[in-house]
């Protein structure tokens, strides 16, 4: 984004997630960001069977103390009045009960919102955890064809890894088309899912 002038701009409703504070920014260092989506549980689930435990560190609830902007978040987060308990209720039953990640409730959202286009960047869901490539990556998927298909423009960005090289996300993208060069395609498959082999559940 920072590469496509996009923190630069005014032109983009840019929403941001979790702890990517210090990449939400413009040329300058300012925070660039129109709203922030944080979906995982900020008190400790006192009811569930991780009693105790949060997923954010220190830095993370200092961030969300401070963050600027409106936030959405699961729950009432009392620490900063721009907390905004996100609708689940009503989004689920307006569209589909089917939300297995923040990306789904952004898009969820622009859908919502009445957005034209939709560009997504940094999103390696198929590059990253076993959860990401399987139950994440198909979710966002669907969220993407639907707005699609309400005619909704969605360009799914290339991205430069930690390295500075260009990698190919995959989101909505196939290398082969299915029944065409069967060997190769099936090859390509099969080396991607091996991976999975060596991966951690979730992060």
């Amino acid at each position: 984004m920072r590469r496509d002038g996009i923190f630069d701009s005014d032109e983009h409703v840019v929403f941001s997630i979790n702890n990517f504070w210090n990449a939400s920014r413009d040329s300058a260092g300012r925070l660039r960001s129109d709203v922030w989506f944080e979906f995982h549980q900020i008190y400790p689930d006192v009811g569930g069977h991780e009693i105790g435990k949060r997923i954010q560190d220190d830095n993370d609830m200092k961030w969300l103390r401070e963050c600027p902007v409106p936030i959405y978040t699961v729950e009432p987060f009392l620490d900063n009045p721009r907390a905004v308990v996100w609708p689940l209720d009503y989004y689920a039953s307006k569209y589909r009960r089917y939300i297995a990640c923040t990306f789904a409730v952004e898009l969820m959202t622009a859908l919502e919102e009445g957005f034209s286009e939709v560009v997504v960047y940094g999103l390696e869901l198929l590059m990253g955890t076993k959860r990401e490539a399987t139950v994440e990556a198909s979710n966002v998927a669907y969220w993407l064809g639907l707005l699609e298909g309400r005619g909704v423009k969605v360009s799914i960005m290339d991205g430069v890894d930690e390295s500075g090289r260009d990698y190919h996300p995959l989101l909505l993208d196939h290398p082969w088309v299915y029944g065409m060069n069967y060997w190769a395609e099936r090859r390509w498959v099969e080396e991607y899912c091996k991976r999975w082999d060596s991966l951690p559940q979730a992060v």
